[in-house]
């Protein structure tokens, strides 16, 4: 069966979203008890190796806020593919901290690349196609990083060593960037009528009360993210009768999160995508709040798969509608955002972290969590009244 130009053009940038972020940075979490059982790495290390991936993606959406040119755009992202293969690989080289600090840090540029430029260059490519401007499907690539991590993690733990894994990773980066690589897409081309143009060029922004306001709202969703996304296999692992059921639980979100994207789209067009926006907020906040409780098995699941779904959601939702409001340079803007997110995941791991050893228990925590959320959430709605009564074109075009 031969694929379509558009088909070719989402799988090139789906497959790259799971390189760069799926593999690239995602690995990493199943990796940390390997590495620690083997080298004894230790807490605090594995802690600033986070840091280090985390201080590299807020670096790499500062860096795409200012870039303009289109082909310096896919320049970069041609780039990021292949730094997401070869940290990969070079992190079974060697037990240098510093070097895995470098690696790490030049991974985390490698994710901004792939879901910011990614995600950017593919909103070009439908716009200029005439293409429903949807980003469902790009965002499943984070899912789908997930659930394959979550199971290479699993077939290969016993047999092989820590480094053998990073280079068994390395090596699925490596075949997987072959078909990016051959049906990389002109995204300069375009077939967008002079109508259309005019449209794009006569549409108003919104004002920058609004991208501050919406912009808080997504730190704190970067906020309610990676505190889950840090914790959860740790509260897990720490129940009785869960132990060593860490790895299904990052499956099950996973599972949730690939096809949450396409499936928060359909639902977009049957419901609004602002509505649809602060129901995925009320269902990530749902999810923390869960593990407030005395968390059964069941609750466990039930929150992983909320927050699967939610968080990856909020990510497309938001990304999507902020390109269709600024056309012109929608890497740019979507950068702004994921700045303050990728903030929230510096600042929120390491406040919890602190709560968690002096209080010995994540509840404080989580509430602070919830309590971040609850303010997004504020946020969102405040938003959405603000771009309603800057211009009512807007908000229907969002």
């Amino acid at each position: 069966m031969k694929l379509s130009e558009q088909s070719k053009v989402q799988l090139v940038c789906v497959t790259g979203g799971v390189i760069t972020v799926g593999i690239a940075r995602f690995a990493y979490t199943p990796m940390l008890p390997e590495m620690a059982e083997d080298i004894g790495l230790t807490e605090t290390v594995a802690g600033f190796l986070a840091a280090a991936n985390y201080a590299g993606y807020l670096c790499g959406a500062l860096l795409i806020s200012f870039m303009h040119n289109l082909q310096l755009k896919i320049k970069v992202y041609r780039y990021g593919l292949m730094a997401a293969v070869a940290t990969t690989l070079c992190m079974a080289a060697t037990t240098n901290q510093w070097v895995w600090y470098l690696l790490r840090y030049v991974s985390g540029l490698s994710s901004a690349a792939g879901v910011l430029l990614g995600a950017g260059l593919l909103m070009h490519w439908l716009r200029n196609h005439q293409q429903k401007a949807e980003l469902g499907i790009f965002f499943s690539s984070l899912g789908i990083g997930i659930v394959l991590t979550a199971i290479t993690a699993q077939l290969i733990k016993i047999e092989y060593t820590w480094d053998q894994q990073w280079l068994i990773y390395g090596f699925l980066a490596l075949i997987l960037i072959i078909p990016v690589l051959f049906w990389f897409p002109d995204f300069s081309k375009s077939t967008m009528g002079t109508q259309q143009t005019a449209h794009k060029d006569t549409q108003p922004l919104p004002s920058k009360q609004f991208f501050l306001t919406l912009q808080s709202a997504y730190f704190c969703a970067g906020f309610g993210y990676v505190v889950t996304a840090t914790f959860l296999i740790a509260i897990v692992e720490l129940l009785p009768g869960m132990k060593g059921l860490g790895w299904v639980v990052w499956l099950l979100v996973g599972i949730a999160a690939a096809p949450g994207c396409w499936l928060w789209d359909i639902y977009v067009r049957k419901v609004g995508l602002w509505s649809s926006l602060l129901q995925a907020y009320i269902l990530n906040m749902v999810s923390t709040a869960l593990l407030l409780f005395d968390p059964s098995t069941m609750v466990i699941f039930i929150s992983a798969v909320l927050y699967g779904c939610s968080f990856i959601g909020i990510v497309s939702m938001t990304l999507a509608m902020v390109g269709r409001l600024y056309p012109e340079n929608a890497s740019r803007s979507m950068s702004h955002l994921t700045f303050s997110y990728g903030l929230a995941q510096v600042i929120a791991p390491a406040l919890v972290g602190i709560m968690a050893d002096k209080s010995e228990s994540f509840t404080q925590g989580l509430v602070i969590t919830v309590i971040v959320m609850l303010v997004g959430i504020a946020l969102l709605m405040r938003a959405v009244v603000i771009l309603k009564q800057g211009n009512t074109l807007l908000l229907k075009n969002s």
